[in-house]
């Protein structure tokens, strides 16, 4: 079963092409998991600020953690993290994870959505920023909604809407994913509501919650931000989105908490 809330008259939802910033930390590290770069304990080191030709980039409020495990990098979103880790991923190790989650693909719903492109390649600036959610890569809130329930399952699934008549050629199951990658990332992902970003979730009633926050640039002003928040409780699945949302911790995250406890 399915459900979706838009606000205005445009289907957000399903159409928008837009940056999937730090939530797409849940693909990247995947993807670093897959190739062995990391685990969970490996010491990746968090500085306030990285510089990749001549590019600065910084960590949100200014954050360094310093050399601490993979796990707090992501529970704490560390971007500079990321960006240091960027070259491990190679040409194309972002779009082949992307891919196993359903992103990329062609679904067929019965209804117009967007599934999203995934960098693949490019300069290391691109790569860098590519690697927390921000370059050339954009998506839809399902298509990230549906990569996310891919995470929580360990197999991606064609969302769909209508049954009714039943689409025609709906897409095949995803791959199974890397058991061991995938337990990891639900294990940082739950990390981010017990002790990250995502900490005001942390009381819940039910079962637990595990998600990722993301703040995303869509312009050449950093001020201009959108919010995310993706994640699952039980066998429910689902991504917020709120356009020009600025901080994920006072819109997104608000958002996902009065879902899920209207659930409750």
């Amino acid at each position: 079963m399915a459900a979706v809330a838009n606000t205005g008259d445009v289907n957000l939802a399903f159409d928008a092409s837009v940056p999937p910033g730090s939530t797409f930390k849940m693909v990247s590290a995947l993807a670093l998991l897959d190739k062995g770069a990391v685990t969970l304990d490996t010491k990746v080191d968090c500085p306030k600020n990285a510089t990749v030709d001549g590019r600065s980039y910084k960590n949100s409020h200014n954050m360094a953690l310093g050399s601490v495990p993979f796990r707090v990098d992501f529970a704490r979103s560390c971007n500079t993290a990321f960006i240091g880790l960027a070259p491990k991923l190679g040409d194309d190790g972002l779009a082949t994870t992307g891919r196993a989650l359903g992103l990329e693909g062609k679904w067929d719903m019965g209804v117009n959505a967007f599934t999203g492109k995934v960098s693949t390649g490019g300069s290391a600036t691109e790569r860098a920023s590519a690697s927390f959610g921000q370059g050339t890569t954009v998506v839809s809130p399902l298509a990230m909604a549906a990569a996310t329930a891919a995470v929580a399952r360990g197999q991606w699934q064609q969302p769909v809407v209508l049954t009714d008549p039943a689409p025609a050629e709906k897409a095949a199951p995803g791959p199974e994913l890397n058991a061991g990658s995938v337990e990891a990332v639900r294990t940082m992902m739950r990390e981010v509501v017990t002790t990250g970003t995502g900490s005001a979730l942390k009381d819940i009633p039910g079962e637990p919650v595990y998600g990722k926050t993301g703040t995303a640039e869509f312009d050449n002003n950093p001020a201009n931000t959108h919010a995310w928040w993706v994640g699952w409780q039980g066998d429910i699945a689902f991504a917020v989105f709120v356009e020009k949302g600025g901080d994920s911790g006072t819109s997104s995250v608000p958002v996902a908490e009065k879902f899920l406890r209207g659930l409750a």
